[in-house]
C-alpha cells in the first residue's frame, strides 16, 4: 500500500475554523477537523473525499463517494487519522491536572 503524505492545514472554513491535518492516499483525502461543544468538550471529525479530474472542464474536482478500488486507500487514511487524533488527545491529556478519584 502506498504511503500518504501529511499535508498543512488549508485554508479556513467559512466559520473560520481549519483543519488540524491533512492526510492523502492517492486520490483520497482525509481532513480532521476539531471541535470543540457548547461546554467547552473537544472532538474530532474527520471527512472523506475523493479527488478526479473534471472530463469537460478539466478541472480538479471531489466527491465523496468512494469506488470499490479506493476502500483499501480508505482504510489506510482511517486508520492514520485514528492515530493522529489519538496523539492529539494523549498530548491534551497530558497537559491536564490529574482530577481527584
Amino acid at each position: 500500500m502506498q504511503r500518504s503524505e501529511s499535508k498543512p492545514p488549508a485554508a479556513p472554513a467559512p466559520n473560520g475554523n481549519r483543519p488540524v491535518q491533512t492526510l492523502r492516499h492517492r486520490s483520497i483525502k482525509a481532513t480532521i477537523w476539531r471541535n470543540e461543544g457548547e461546554k467547552g468538550q473537544v472532538f474530532f471529525n474527520v471527512v472523506v473525499s475523493r479527488s478526479f479530474r473534471d472530463k469537460e472542464s478539466g478541472d480538479w474536482r471531489e466527491t465523496p463517494s468512494i469506488g470499490y478500488d479506493d476502500l483499501m486507500n480508505v482504510a489506510a487514511l482511517m486508520y492514520e487519522a485514528h492515530a493522529f487524533i489519538s496523539s492529539l488527545m494523549a498530548k491534551a491529556a497530558a497537559g491536564r491536572p490529574k482530577q481527584p478519584r
